[in-house]
């Protein structure tokens, strides 16, 4: 039989053979075979809901445009990832509660917040950032380019997609807007809510107390049992809920920095620079020295950075001297010359929109017209600004300014887009510009100073591989233990930059394991951590350390102050009596309720009369024994506006929205999978 006759009898089985095959080809083809069958592309789920990566990313890289714009340029990326994907799962659970009581935005709202007679604040506020006087002006760019004089068809995307986040940012302001008014509007003072904000508010207690502060017993012979702290866990539970299972690391953390023979050897090449500086012109001395960055200042002393302007006296007399040495790095300053030349000009500025029309509206302006005048919607002035021409950003436009006839409005050549116009106005006389040349220089730490903090760091972390050893033995060693959570979403250690790398071996290590020394992303940071425990429940534990402490605390603080109350009960009959049983002085003070003192000394003020001896009372502190001297109403009638927006603040909507975030997530069930996610792509 031939084999294409049995391949024609056995079509199953080869069917099966193929399919095999052309599977063992894929998983062998690509990198990551196991991302074909997993959902490569959620970087969290919400309630069910997918946030994509692409778009959390495209998210990411326009906040920190934003960011840098502002002059942010060395953003923290881990925290930056963190803050953006909190609020996109903030996004997601109010989107789902905009759905659920059918809230919209319709086209006809959202045309009239933009383009209407009136535009929406927001929006008016979205155009000066963007530096567009109007939405409609803006809208005509967009939609008719050309008539604008805008050819650039990347310019012209840019300005399209410009208009669609307008549009987006504009409806998710005018929908939360709804939802903020639906929600406030359920949350409104009654008549008898307002009279009990306007009691509260208005009347306060003037106390005179004896008060005895639990922490004078020493806390031996008070120590909590099982049960009191399983009682008081319970009671205090709800403040350990967990959004995410986490995980307990104890962890140090070494800053790279130079030793003390660095040090030395900086200095050395420190003094060498400014005696090399001071032999040579300019900056020549330092023209093969890469080590030192040199940045020409040319400005006058009151524009100065103030420590080079506090410098400025010795660096005249001496012309070559160190300015600072601060965070191991090295200023230092040499004074190339000095010129008079005029600083600060008084200039009109008028922008034309339509630049066809720069020269008519020009002509206008110098035959005594204002832009208020004109009525052109198109055409938007300042006056009386003052500009410094030794300013390097205004270099393009110094030579039409300095030479340009006074009160004359003209069209400056250097400008990078036609429609604007200057005037000047006044100048000042000249003033002193120096230019003179900084030099630094940073101490980085030597190869032999990383590599003995590395061993140092190792040996530790190996002689003590479990987190028992690792807390008891690391302040002996020189460091410092710290402890932390790490969650599937936690990008970093306690806010230390560049500290992803422990979070994701956190995730993946077992409990008591210690892992090896970690290095951060700029090499100044080395950290060890041991992983102390894991919790997947939905409450930290009583076992966890920092809930212990604070139950344990409060335990141990009230059962002292129940002692002191009992001993002190019936030692006097006034508070003075009572003030020097107990070995304290009486304390005069005002009481509000619900309002900055103890909130169970307030609740007990509240409720006694004045005159009669309260006490001891056992408070959060101690013990109190009090009197009510005085009862102070404020002068002022009721006014139920007023007072209902104060029952607002302490118990209605605005209370409210404190924990608004809390109250939205309720039991939503949220998978942040962003260390995973980052993790799959960084091995």
């Amino acid at each position: 039989m031939s084999t294409l006759e049995q391949i024609r009898q056995r079509p199953i089985l080869i069917i099966s053979i193929l399919g095999v095959a052309l599977l063992l080809f894929i998983l062998t083809a690509v990198d990551r075979p196991q991302e074909l069958f997993s959902d490569n592309h959620t970087v969290a789920k919400v309630d069910g809901e997918k946030i994509d990566y692409l778009e959390f990313q495209k998210r990411v890289e326009q906040v920190q445009q934003n960011y840098q714009n502002q002059g942010y340029n060395d953003m923290d990326r881990d925290r930056l990832q963190t803050e953006v994907l909190q609020e996109m799962i903030q996004e997601a659970l109010l989107k789902k509660e905009y759905e659920r009581l059918g809230l919209t935005v319709t086209d006809n709202e959202l045309s009239k917040a933009i383009l209407g007679e009136k535009p929406h604040p927001y929006v008016m506020q979205m155009m000066q950032q963007m530096g567009v006087g109007d939405p409609k002006m803006f809208y005509e760019a967009v939609t008719n380019p050309t008539k604008q004089g805008i050819q650039d068809p990347q310019q012209i995307a840019q300005l399209r997609d410009a208009w669609s986040a307008l549009e987006k940012q504009t409806e998710e302001m005018l929908m939360a807007s709804k939802f903020q008014n639906l929600l406030m509007g359920s949350l409104n003072a009654n008549k008898l809510d307002a009279q009990a904000a306007y009691a509260e508010a208005t009347k306060s207690w003037t106390v005179a107390q004896a008060v005895k502060d639990a922490s004078t017993l020493p806390d031996k012979g008070f120590e909590p049992t099982d049960a009191e702290l399983k009682a008081e866990y319970e009671a205090q539970k709800g403040l350990f809920r967990m959004a995410e299972p986490t995980r307990v690391i104890s962890y140090v953390s070494v800053d790279v920095l130079p030793s003390e023979k660095d040090l030395q050897a900086a200095r050395q090449i420190v003094n060498k620079a400014i005696a090399d500086l001071r032999l040579n012109n300019g900056t020549e001395g330092l023209a093969d020295n890469n080590a030192f960055v040199i940045n020409r200042v040319n400005t006058t002393a009151s524009a100065m950075a103030p420590q080079l302007r506090n410098a400025l006296p010795r660096l005249q007399a001496d012309t070559v001297i160190e300015v600072s040495f601060m965070n191991n790095t090295y200023t230092l300053a040499k004074l190339i010359g000095a010129t008079s030349q005029v600083d600060s000009v008084l200039v009109d500025i008028a922008m034309v929109a339509d630049a066809a029309m720069t020269d008519s509206v020009m002509a206008k302006l110098n035959s005594g017209l204002k832009v208020a005048d004109l009525g052109n919607d198109k055409v938007q002035g300042s006056d009386s600004i003052w500009a410094s021409l030794v300013d390097p950003q205004m270099a393009a436009f110094k030579e039409e300014i300095a030479n340009a006839e006074t009160g004359t409005y003209f069209a400056p050549k250097a400008a990078p887009q036609r429609g604007m116009l200057l005037r000047v106005r006044q100048r000042k006389a000249p003033v002193t510009v120096y230019d003179i040349a900084q030099a630094t220089y940073v101490v980085e730490p030597s190869a032999e100073t990383v590599d003995k903090l590395n061993a140092d760091l190792r040996t530790f972390l190996s002689s003590n591989n479990t987190p028992e050893k690792f807390s008891a033995n690391a302040v002996k060693a020189g460091y410092s233990p710290f402890d932390s959570y790490v969650t599937p979403g936690t990008l970093q250690v306690a806010n230390l930059r560049d500290s992803r790398n422990v979070c994701k071996w956190a995730l993946g290590a077992k409990k008591g394991e210690v892992s090896g020394v970690f290095t951060d992303e700029r090499g100044s940071r080395l950290m060890g951590a041991a992983l102390v425990d894991i919790f997947n429940g939905d409450y930290l534990p009583l076992s966890d350390k920092e809930v212990k402490n604070y139950i344990t605390q409060r335990v141990t603080t009230r059962k002292k102050a129940e002692k002191l109350a009992a001993d002190f009960k019936g030692k006097g009959k006034t508070v003075a009596e009572y003030a020097q049983a107990m070995g304290v002085a009486v304390d005069t003070t005002t009481v509000s309720f619900g309002r900055g003192a103890d909130a169970v000394l307030s609740a007990n003020v509240a409720v006694s009369k004045k005159g009669q001896l309260v006490g001891p009372v056992v408070t959060n502190r101690g013990i109190s024994v009090f009197q009510i001297v005085n009862e102070d109403t404020q002068a002022r009638p009721f006014n139920f506006g007023q007072d209902s927006q104060a029952f607002g603040y302490t118990q209605g909507g605005m209370s409210f929205q404190r924990s608004f975030g809390a109250v939205l997530r309720g039991n939503k069930k949220i998978d942040n999978r962003i260390q995973k996610f980052y993790s799959a792509r960084q091995d």
